[in-house]
């Protein structure tokens, strides 16, 4: 064979594999486009505090929300996108921090809210949960506002049956209340029962006013999330200090159960260790980490 006419063979051969590789050969099928996220910061007044893992990033909107995460939304509101439908909505209102629970499609969007204000707008039966320190909210499809303040935890479910239990100080949720729409429930640490009913207009008063509209897809806003939505990323800016996690490891939701595993590796910076053996040395799940037992060999002797 003439070399001139090999070599344009495996010129040829080179090419074909290249575009194969790609995906952009001669009727090759073009590559997926990329998904687009399931749960999206679709709108944020302005970034937000992020706490990732077991480090602080700052976070504009368009970033995807994954699970376990903790947005924390300062003097701005904000807005959660979840599904293409959108299957959910959850507002933020100011001065809100929020734990991301299930945010991907398969069960219900669940919340742990610390402080301030949620509102969620379920649109499949799926529905949601919302944990407060001392309220379990359970939705099917309509909409809830929850908030959590100054001591007060409270509920209005605006759209759809709901049920209301009480959380106990150990994180275990009572006997549950079941709400129509329009109907208001709260812990009053005078009663036992959950006190419920028309809405307060203190509460009325304190609630974010943009609670009062119904919650609708906010890509179009201004400040929105950009055409590339779910490729920002959160910018990190260090690694979380005791102080911003201490009320999530201190407090009565369900959740904490799951911050030994995930901050353990903080542990070596004596920084977060000592305060943290100062304020949960003693607590249950703590301890153990904290102090663990020295392995016994077979004798039963310490080794």
């Amino acid at each position: 064979m003439h070399p001139r006419p090999l070599l344009a063979c495996l010129l040829a051969l080179a090419a074909a594999c290249a575009g194969a590789a790609t995906g952009q050969g001669a009727g090759a099928p073009k590559a997926a486009p990329r998904a687009a996220p399931y749960a999206l910061l679709a709108l944020a007044e302005q970034p937000l505090r992020l706490i990732r893992g077991a480090a602080v990033y700052r976070a504009p909107h368009g970033i995807a929300v994954q699970k376990d995460d903790i947005l924390e939304t300062g003097s701005g509101a904000a807005q959660v996108e979840i599904g293409a439908g959108p299957d959910a909505i959850v507002a933020l209102g100011p001065n809100t921090r929020v734990l991301v629970v299930a945010m991907d499609g398969s069960s219900a969007t669940g919340l742990a809210l610390l402080r301030g204000w949620v509102k969620v707008l379920a649109a499949t039966a799926r529905g949601a949960v919302v944990v407060t320190p001392a309220l379990q909210v359970t939705l099917g499809a309509g909409s809830t506002i929850v908030g959590s303040q100054d001591g007060v935890d409270a509920v209005f479910a605006e759209e759809g049956a709901q049920q209301v239990a009480r959380i106990d100080a150990q994180g275990r949720a009572g006997a549950p209340l079941k709400l129509a729409a329009e109907q208001y429930a709260a812990v009053d640490p005078a009663r036992p029962q959950l006190a419920s009913g028309r809405p307060p207009r203190a509460f009325v008063a304190a609630m974010p006013p943009g609670f009062r509209d119904r919650l609708v897809r906010a890509r179009k806003a201004p400040g929105s999330a950009p055409t590339n939505a779910g490729k920002v990323a959160p910018v990190k800016e260090r690694d979380a200090d005791f102080a911003d996690v201490e009320a999530w490891l201190t407090s009565a939701l369900p959740a904490r159960r799951g911050f030994v595993s995930r901050f353990r590796t903080r542990l070596g910076d004596p920084a977060f260790r000592k305060p943290l053996e100062r304020a949960l040395g003693q607590s249950p799940e703590w301890k153990a980490v904290l102090k663990p037992r020295p392995k016994s060999d077979q004798s039963g002797e310490p080794t």
